[in-house]
Parts: structure tokens; sequence; C-alpha cells
């Protein structure tokens, strides 16, 4: 087995960028959500 490393990364967005991400966000918490639905039925 080998050896597992993490990072953490700070972000420090601009307004437009953090609008941006919380976008994304949102469509990928969507996605998610939608996948585990599929799954139950």
């Amino acid at each position: 087995m080998g050896v597992r490393r993490s990072f953490t990364f700070l972000l420090r967005p601009t307004g437009k960028q953090a609008a941006s991400l919380a976008a994304c966000l949102e469509d990928h918490r969507q996605l998610y959500n939608a996948a585990l639905e599929h799954r139950r039925t």
C-alpha cells in the first residue's frame, strides 16, 4: 500500500470567482443528488 497525502489550500476568491465556485458547487450537488436518487429506483 502506498503513502497517501492530502493537501489543504486556502482560497481567497474575488466576488466573481466566489459566485462561479458557488454555481459549480450547486451544479455538482444537484448531479450527485440525482445520481443517488437514480440508484434508489
